[in-house]
This record gives structure tokens, C-alpha cells and sequence, in this order.
């Protein structure tokens, strides 16, 4: 609590995408198509990003950035997106071009 008013968490959720060799551009198209319904589901925007110097193999790496209000956002996700007809097609396609994926979660620094 701050000032005696409870402070909701806001949490930003990256999503670390490794693609299998040779499946960059399938890989691509499809992490573009989950960012999209993601977005949609909950109603908010997200960014993608792909490096191009770092350590490691950078190159099959694709990274998904999105913005929740709440952690109790974050918890429905899962089961929003298990939900949609659109995300049920893309899970299988993932599955396919996808070697590995880490989530991260972030909460912003509280101002003193």
C-alpha cells in the first residue's frame, strides 16, 4: 500500500522464442499471428522483437512483449487463450517450428 491506497500490480510478460534451425520465416509469421490474438484477447497492445547482435545463437530468436494492468490478468491468460478457436490452430503449428520458449515476468520499479 501506498498512501493508504492498495496498489495494483501492473506486469509485463516477455516471451523468449527459440525457432528451430531452417524455420525462421514460418516461425516468424506464426509468433506474429499469436501476438495478434493475444493483443485482441486482452485488449491490449504488444511489441515483437528479433536480435541482430548478442551472444549465442540470436538469429532464431524472436522476443514477445506484452503490457498487463494486473497479475490477475496475467493468471487469465492461459486459459483465455486456450479458449479461442484462432489461438487452438496456431498451439499445433507452434509446436512444429518452435525449439524452446522462456517466459520472464517484469514489475515496474515503484517511484520514491
Amino acid at each position: 500500500m501506498i498512501g493508504g491506497e492498495k496498489q495494483i500490480m501492473k506486469v509485463m510478460v516477455r516471451n523468449i522464442f527459440k525457432i528451430l534451425p531452417g524455420k525462421m520465416t514460418e516461425g516468424m509469421e506464426l509468433v506474429q499471428k499469436w501476438m495478434a490474438v493475444a493483443s485482441r484477447l486482452l485488449g491490449t497492445s504488444s511489441r515483437g522483437y528479433q536480435p541482430f547482435i548478442g551472444g549465442g545463437d540470436t538469429t532464431r530468436t524472436i522476443i514477445w512483449e506484452i503490457e498487463l494492468d494486473s497479475f490477475a490478468a496475467f493468471e487469465a491468460l492461459p486459459v483465455k487463450m486456450g479458449a479461442d478457436p484462432e489461438m487452438q490452430t496456431l498451439f499445433p503449428k507452434l509446436n512444429v517450428v518452435i525449439d524452446s520458449i522462456d517466459v520472464e515476468l517484469y514489475t515496474p520499479i515503484p517511484t520514491m
